[in-house]
């Protein structure tokens, strides 16, 4: 349905990331910096750029992921023209994003009334934020987030608004708890619909295959919570098979070092949340051919 001429109300999924750390860098900034002290000015620059750049490397990594995901497989030389005039509707519908303070909030539209197989946009997401969690660890840096779907608006090109963002900011606010990406109930459900749906047409051929891949990348930790399994056999099988594994390696490195930096500093809270991170890692390297 529609609110305005330019606004469409309907299923969205969202993701909402926080990255972990950035609140700390962004209170030193207390104020501008005297103009005549280079120093004070190298220090506000350099501030302002981790931080930002971290931020930025998150969506831009994400947003990448999520193109070539969409590309994969995409080779129409040998269909015909018909199959090709079907195979351009199964595209996903864009991913779009905005940046606030240190959050990272993705949206996709799930309307299929052109682009006949929203899965295939829910699976590059759900991919896309299992390979910026790796990466991101990989190189020194958590996050944690919650996924889920819901009925949003689309207030401007990049602002949406709705149950969809609310359920998503809840799930990394008071689900999440440790570096995780959990995922909702209402998402769980709906790749669970996509599944049991008759194949009718080859659109809904292809998204009930699609919600079964998207199966596969879902994972119940041990509190009982749907999460994003990035280390899982769905992940590594389908997605993941040219990532080297020393990807996992660095990403185990720095757990332990954030682990033993809370430890010495008698954070048992922070300690405790890295421990699990830690619990999971531990779980399945094996299959990553790490011990």
């Amino acid at each position: 349905m529609t609110c305005q001429a330019e606004q469409y109300a309907g299923w969205y999924l969202v993701a909402f990331v926080d990255i972990l750390g950035q609140a700390q860098l962004l209170r030193q900034m207390r104020g501008l910096p005297n103009k005549a002290n280079q120093n004070q000015m190298k220090e506000f620059a350099d501030l302002l750029k981790k931080t930002l750049r971290t931020v930025k490397d998150l969506r831009d990594r994400f947003t990448k992921f999520f193109e070539g995901a969409n590309k994969k497989h995409r080779d129409v030389s040998g269909l015909t023209p018909e199959q090709r005039r079907l195979y351009a509707r199964s595209k996903s519908n864009p991913l779009k994003s905005h940046m606030f303070s240190d959050f990272v909030v993705l949206f996709l539209s799930l309307r299929d009334d052109m682009n006949k197989v929203p899965m295939s946009g829910v699976y590059s997401a759900l991919t896309s934020a299992a390979s910026s969690f790796l990466t991101m660890l990989a190189q020194g840096q958590a996050i944690r987030g919650g996924i889920d779907v819901g009925i949003a608006v689309e207030l401007s090109e990049h602002e949406i608004y709705g149950s969809a963002l609310s359920r998503a900011y809840e799930l990394e606010s008071n689900t999440a708890h440790y570096p995780r990406i959990v995922l909702g109930e209402e998402l769980v459900k709906y790749i669970q619909y996509q599944r049991a749906l008759p194949e009718v047409d080859i659109f809904a051929t292809m998204n009930k295959r699609v919600a079964a891949l998207c199966a596969n990348l879902i994972a119940i930790d041990d509190d009982g919570v749907p999460i994003l399994d990035y280390l899982g056999d769905g992940f590594r099988q389908d997605v993941a098979r040219a990532v080297d594994s020393t990807l996992v390696k660095r990403g185990y490195d720095f757990i332990i070092q954030e682990s033993a930096k809370y430890q010495a500093n008698k954070n048992s809270v922070l300690a405790f949340r890295y421990t699990l991170l830690r619990n999971y890692f531990e779980h399945r390297m094996p299959s990553w051919g790490l011990a």
